[in-house]
């Protein structure tokens, strides 16, 4: 048997290390119980797994997992994230933030530092700032540069991570709120990046834009321009592989639908939300009492939303061929039973597991792979034995 065990800690991204099985293809998937072969032994002395009808797994007397196949080491890996991170800093995030002596500007950067230093340095991270101009630049209401360009954050002191740092310190608040076009910037550099890994916007404002693409409007907060084109460009960078996060900090409180139905259409919304409330769709600060508070719970949630749930499934040894049959997927969560994940028998996939459509990956299904990314656990993908379905 092979197993690929993945820490799952909601602060940390995955990482996987594998010890491949000989799963090859047969005419008929192999029965645990069933006679080994005249080539040797599969399951040892022992009858192999036997897997309990509450969904726990129990080995038989004596049964040594390592020995239950034998096979070939082999490596495989999930993929990281690349979060491009796209903040306001408008002259309005220089207002005092709730429940602090500081500023939503003071909060928001010690927050978002605090965020990324907790990230493994397996995780890409691009800086946008906007509008990075003063209001009197106008007609220009956004400087179109990454404050931070995108790369791995590597080990703690590392070069981008210090490059991070200095770009916080050095920014302040002034100018509009050019959302439209720093959101569209910030997507361009996610999609010019070769980082490798799952993609990730985070948009983090205090207001409805004062700027609309292009730079029409005035700037003003006395005169916002309409928000909804901001929810097309999630969608697009939602069908391009790209999902948008959006948190809304104390004064969105007139954007809040729209923000709402952004995160929607960018990929994230959580069951069961709603564009009027009070559970939006979004990240909504503005009834929090602790803004520094809310806002690091909300970093902490979106470093664990961004998890993978795919799995790639590593290549068989010696030019064989994996039997997708024999292929099951347990969870194991830190102390407690193995719970075997069935896999999705077809169709919508909302419980257990099924093979991306080229069969190179395992995906767990979206109430799964929530539970899985909000528990301290460990996945195995364990190949050999016959496929359980619901």
């Amino acid at each position: 048997m092979m197993s690929l065990r993945v820490p799952m800690r909601a602060s940390v991204l995955v990482g996987l290390v594998a010890a491949y099985a000989a799963a090859c293809s047969s005419d008929e998937p192999r029965d645990p119980n069933a006679a080994a072969p005249s080539g040797g032994p599969i399951f040892g002395e022992d009858p192999g797994p036997v897997f309990g009808a509450d969904g726990g797994v129990s080995t038989g007397n004596g049964f040594d997992p390592d020995q239950a196949c034998v096979g070939q080491a082999a490596g495989a890996e999930s993929k990281p994230a690349v979060l491009e991170l796209v903040v306001d800093t408008s002259g309005s995030m220089d207002q005092d933030a709730p429940g602090s002596n500081g500023s939503k500007w003071t909060v928001t950067r010690q927050a978002l530092l605090d965020a990324i230093q907790g990230m493994p340095g397996e995780t890409s991270v691009g800086l946008t700032f906007y509008p990075d101009v003063p209001i009197e630049a106008l007609p220009r209401c956004f400087d179109e540069q990454a404050d931070v360009a995108i790369a791995r954050l590597d080990a703690s002191g590392s070069a981008q991570r210090r490059q991070i740092q200095k770009a916080f310190q050095n920014q302040s608040p002034d100018g509009g709120t050019p959302t439209h076009d720093a959101y569209r910037y910030a997507f361009s550099q996610l999609e010019a990046s070769t980082a490798v890994g799952n993609r990730f916007l985070v948009v983090i404002t205090d207001g409805t834009p004062t700027f609309s693409l292009g730079c029409k409007g005035t700037g003003l907060i006395s005169d916002p321009v309409d928000p909804s084109p901001l929810v097309a460009e999630a969608a697009n960078a939602a069908a391009r592989g790209v999902k948008t996060f959006v948190i809304g900090s104390p004064g969105s409180e007139g954007a809040r639908e729209s923000l709402s139905r952004m995160a929607e259409a960018g990929g994230t919304a959580p069951t069961g939300c709603s564009h009027t409330g009070p559970n939006y769709c979004h990240f909504d600060m503005t009834e929090e009492r602790d803004f520094a508070a809310a806002l690091g719970a909300a970093l902490g949630t979106i470093s664990g939303l961004a998890l993978s749930c795919k799995y790639d499934i590593p290549a068989p040894p010696g030019g064989a061929t994996l039997d997708p049959a024999l292929v099951n997927v347990l969870f194991s969560p830190s102390g407690a039973k193995s719970e075997l994940i069935l896999q999705s028998a077809g169709g919508a996939c909302t419980d257990g597991w099924q093979y991306s459509p080229d069969g190179a990956q395992i995906l767990l299904c979206d109430s799964t792979c929530d539970r899985v990314r909000s528990s301290d656990g460990s996945i195995s993908l364990q190949f050999g034995c016959i496929t359980k379905v619901h």
